[in-house]
């Protein structure tokens, strides 16, 4: 980290306030309770993450709580899909990597040799940046993970998941006459909605989405933010995401990451959404959001 980024970096507030930041249309949260009192769903504990020898993400201390739609915002290559993926160990699947810290998910260290990294990825599901809909039928889409789990109920327990979680992505009324049709034939908007029912089906407590609208347009975008509102309703929610003011519009809190002179991503600040827009406590979050780097 060059003198100048680091003092940029430990400037605090004194005087970030008394300059304008830009207006970015954040939502009124009306009565959701303050994040203090929401139960801790992960508590990231000093967290850096390796490809080999390379650290793409350092010294992460984060808390994320129930029920809340949290966003992870910062420039490209700072490490916000890879400190996503920690949260369900899906680095896993590339050979190099390995992550230092704790990820603590109710308490429970989820990189400890004895957890099973297949229950934790049903528990904390992903949804990804292209809309990924396996070749088969609407309606096997959305069977499929629960058929992988096990499920040994009836056929009409089958449907009634089926339709349960086509309607939870809020696109069942789009499908109902047409489960046996590809979910690849659907439209980018409603496959990626197929993916959230896929990933609803079985039965997650959370949902992570790394850049869930990046391929999408305006309308089918707004949807998904829609979606996301109505979600986190019964589930926790972690999005990565470039754009600002989707962060602003769907989040409850967001946290802003950048990159040190070593290429690792850091944690700049993490702050209720409507706070770190209006009033940043941090100079490099000021820059960021208002465009001056990034």
């Amino acid at each position: 980290m060059n003198v100048e980024l680091k003092e940029r970096t430990e400037a605090g507030t004194q005087d970030v306030k008394e300059r304008r930041v830009v207006h970015v249309a954040t939502v009124d949260r009306g009565d959701d309770p303050p994040t203090d009192a929401r139960e801790v769903v992960f508590d990231l504990q000093e967290l850096s993450c390796y490809y080999g020898s390379f650290r793409a993400v350092r010294d992460i201390s984060i808390q994320i709580h129930r029920n809340q739609i949290t966003a992870i915002i910062g420039p490209s290559g700072c490490g916000k899909s890879t400190l996503l993926r920690s949260f369900n160990r899906m680095n896993d699947l590339v050979d190099s990597a390995r992550v230092e810290g704790k990820v603590l998910y109710h308490g429970v260290d989820l990189y400890d040799p004895a957890i099973d990294p297949v229950e934790v990825r049903r528990r904390i599901g992903m949804v990804f940046q292209k809309p990924n809909p396996f070749p088969k039928s609407i309606y096997d889409n959305v069977a499929f993970g629960p058929k992988v789990a096990g499920f040994k109920g009836r056929k009409a327990e089958m449907d009634e998941l089926v339709e349960r979680s086509l309607r939870k992505a809020a696109i069942w009324d789009e499908v109902k006459d047409k489960l046996d049709t590809m979910g690849t034939a659907l439209s980018g908007g409603q496959q990626q909605r197929l993916c959230i029912a896929r990933a609803i089906a079985v039965e997650p407590e959370v949902i992570l989405m790394d850049e869930p609208c990046s391929a999408l347009d305006p309308i089918a975008t707004l949807k998904i933010e829609e979606l996301m509102r109505e979600l986190k309703e019964n589930y926790t929610i972690v999005i990565v995401t470039h754009n600002m003011q989707q962060a602003a519009r769907a989040s409850d809190v967001t946290a802003f990451l950048t990159m040190g002179d070593d290429r690792a991503g850091y944690l700049v600040e993490m702050a209720p959404t409507q706070q770190l827009f209006t009033s940043p406590a941090n100079r490099l979050t000021e820059d960021y959001i208002t465009g001056r780097f990034g």
